[in-house]
């Protein structure tokens, strides 16, 4: 275990802000949250170091990891078949800009889990594999996405991989917020993009409705693998301290059905309730009313932050 200071400031004053249950091991003692007096970041504070995170993803049940040649419930079934037709937007999202460009571009993507995102840039887009590159720490996602046929997978993190050369998208789609070491992350991240490169981050919405509905049930505060709860201001600071600048915003409002739904059956599992067709009336309520007040990505359950080098 380990306590750190703010990434933003590098203060260490925090106050108490709520206590989250792990969702995969509802009998141990909640973990911490805490928010930094002066940024304002949300963070878990004290956490497992670097060396103890991998026993929290157990393969067998945390998503990202899941692979078409493992699944066999129908519950990750249904979850393959929906995440694989978000992959389609989700190429156009981090393609937004360079979609004309002539020439082959270079893609990194930090997290990169199974890596059908890569995958479906190669098919969608033409990007050669060659030009597709992944981070992914945890073996088995990586040795799945290797066998899908990219041929550049390091299961590092991004300050010790062997990639050089430079990117024009460097993407952490739902990645930044697992991370240890962001000054080395966003540090080695500058040194990788290309002059008219851009980061791409997706990330959970702390500010959002459905977070403020589900307290310290809601899903994405999935303890202890979400070391940072960013809302679109505090990851602004937080790039702007690294050298770089938000380009623009928008709102990912196919979050907003993950999170309400999943959050409410978390709720009723720590509270020992049912979930039955009331929590699936009150998930779909909550899932309306999140989308609603979504519009505007900064109060969206999910949101996308396109950055730019400040001196770019």
């Amino acid at each position: 275990m380990e306590t750190v200071s703010c990434p933003v400031t590098g203060c260490r004053e925090f106050t108490p802000w709520t206590d989250a249950p792990d969702r995969f091991n509802l009998s141990a003692p909640p973990w911490k949250l805490v928010r930094a007096k002066d940024s304002g970041l949300v963070m878990l504070n004290p956490r497992p170091d670097a060396t103890e995170s991998n026993r929290h993803y157990p393969a067998e049940s945390y998503d990202p990891f899941i692979a078409r040649e493992s699944c066999r419930s129908f519950r990750d079934k249904a979850y393959l078949l929906l995440s694989e037709a978000l992959l389609g937007l989700k190429a156009r999202i981090v393609m937004k800009g360079v979609e004309h460009e002539t020439r082959p571009i270079r893609v990194l993507d930090v997290g990169c889990s199974t890596g059908r995102l890569l995958k479906r840039l190669n098919t969608s887009f033409g990007i050669p594999i060659a030009n597709l590159c992944g981070l992914e720490p945890d073996h088995g996602a990586a040795t799945a996405a290797k066998q899908s046929g990219l041929v550049n997978i390091d299961e590092t993190d991004i300050s010790a991989s062997r990639f050089t050369g430079t990117f024009d998208r460097i993407v952490f789609w739902h990645s930044l917020e697992h991370l240890h070491n962001l000054e080395q992350t966003l540090g080695k991240a500058d040194e990788l993009l290309s002059d008219k490169g851009m980061l791409v981050i997706a990330l959970p919405n702390i500010d959002s409705d459905d977070a403020i509905r589900y307290g310290r049930n809601w899903i994405a505060l999935d303890a202890p693998r979400h070391l940072y709860h960013f809302t679109p201001e505090t990851l602004g600071r937080l790039l702007g301290r690294y050298g770089f600048t938000v380009h623009e915003l928008e709102s990912f409002l196919p979050d907003a059905l993950y999170n309400t739904w999943y959050s409410e059956k978390l709720a009723c599992s720590v509270e020992n309730r049912k979930f039955g067709m009331s929590g699936i009336l009150r998930a779909s309520t909550a899932a309306v009313r999140s989308i609603a007040t979504g519009l505007d990505p900064r109060k969206s359950s999910g949101f996308i932050c396109r950055a730019l080098r400040t001196s770019g």
